[in-house]
This record gives C-alpha cells, structure tokens and sequence, in this order.
C-alpha cells in the first residue's frame, strides 16, 4: 500500500509504515518514543530508521476517514479523552505545568477508527509545543464540522459543552473561547497558500465558519466562556 491522505512516500510494508525521513523527524520520533515508553497507545511506535533511510513506524489496524463531517458526539467526546492524554503526558515530555504538545492537526483524517470509535492519532509531523485550547479549538471546528451548511440542524453549542466537558477543561481554557475559534480558522487560511488549487474551497469553508461563530459569539460566551 502506497500514499497517505497528504503525505505521498508513504508505504505500508508488513505491520509497518515507512516514509522518507524530515527536517522535523528527529524530534517527532523522540515524542512518540517518549509516549510508548510511558504506556500511550494513543500514536504509532517509532521504530528505527531502515536501510533505504526511511522512518519506521508500527501500523496501526483500523479505518482512518478520508473527510471530515461523519463523526458523532459520541466519537468526538471519546476522542476527546484521547486527547486529554496526549497532552497530560506531553507535559511531562517537557517538564511544563503550563505548555504541552499540541498536535496542530487533530482531525478525523488523522485518527484511527475500530468498530466506530476512535483509538489513535497519527500524522505527528506539525507537533510543537504550545496550549491546550489550540488543538481543542480545532477540534470542535472538524468533528463537529461547524463550516457545514448542515450543521445548522444540530445543537452546536451543545455539543461544544458535551466534547469540553468529555476533555476536563478549566475555565481558564474556555475563557474567549469564540475568539479562540476564530484565531483558528484565521490560522488555516494563512497557511494555506494562495497557490493552492484548494485555496478557494478552504476560503469558503473558513469563512462560513468564521460567520457561524460570528453569529453566535453571545451565545458561545454565555455557554463556554
């Protein structure tokens, strides 16, 4: 098996996955050996580097969506658990009571799925250090797809408080929680480039979320923080 989602020198060979190794592989190996030292099961193994070069990682068995806007409360919430251990335990990875790891790209795209529910993140290549809210925030934006014409059927903002609450956020966290949404989607916009054959489709999407949150800032603020 050949390709990921994005990444295109993928390839699966026996319970292993092999991609050419990156500016940035050094210290994401080091974070995903630190957590399968400590018992996390959340992230593939880092293996070791083959004879061609390539990193090694552990497969791991499951489904893994190729868009978002198919996952359910439920999903989002036991996958907000997941998340809460990832960054408990990057905390001590950086011996930090404030800063974790933030994985930056926690989408549905990027999780492993087994008999409909998540069990695993992959794709740790935009890993950096930061706070918790700046992956939660993406978060609540992809699972619950709130740039979907569709989710106007839905409780949002309920399910918003159902997935926070599944995390343990503190009020500190929650504080200006629109705002916070909106520094988001902001941020995927920039870091799109304008060259893109997407960059359209993702201006639009970016921007009915932006209104979305826009229109209901009040009420996020009067709910979440």
């Amino acid at each position: 098996m050949f390709g990921g989602r994005t990444t295109k020198d993928v390839v699966k060979i026996a319970d292993t996955i092999r991609r050419s190794h990156k500016e940035t592989s050094n210290y994401v190996n080091e974070i995903l050996s630190f957590f399968h030292i400590n018992n996390s099961n959340f992230c593939p193994e880092f293996l070791g580097i083959d004879e061609f070069g390539r990193d090694v990682y552990s497969y791991i068995e499951g489904l893994v969506p190729e868009d978002i806007g198919n996952t359910s409360i439920e999903q989002l919430c036991a996958f907000m658990k997941i998340v809460r251990e990832f960054h408990d335990k990057s905390t001590i990875f950086l011996n930090s009571t404030d800063k974790v790891l933030c994985h930056n790209d926690l989408s549905p795209c990027n999780t492993v799925f087994i008999n409909g529910m998540p069990i695993a993140i992959i794709d740790w290549d935009t890993v950096s250090i930061g706070e918790r809210w700046q992956d939660l925030v993406y978060v609540i934006w992809l699972w619950i797809n709130i740039g979907s014409h569709n989710s106007n059927e839905i409780d949002i903002i309920g399910q918003m408080q159902k997935a926070l609450l599944s995390y343990g956020v503190d009020e500190l966290t929650k504080a200006d929680f629109a705002d916070k949404l909106l520094w988001r989607m902001d941020k995927v916009l920039a870091e799109t480039p304008t060259t893109s054959q997407y960059y359209a489709r993702i201006k639009g999407w970016v921007e009915f979320s932006k209104q979305w949150v826009i229109d209901n800032e009040a009420s996020i603020r009067n709910s979440i923080g």
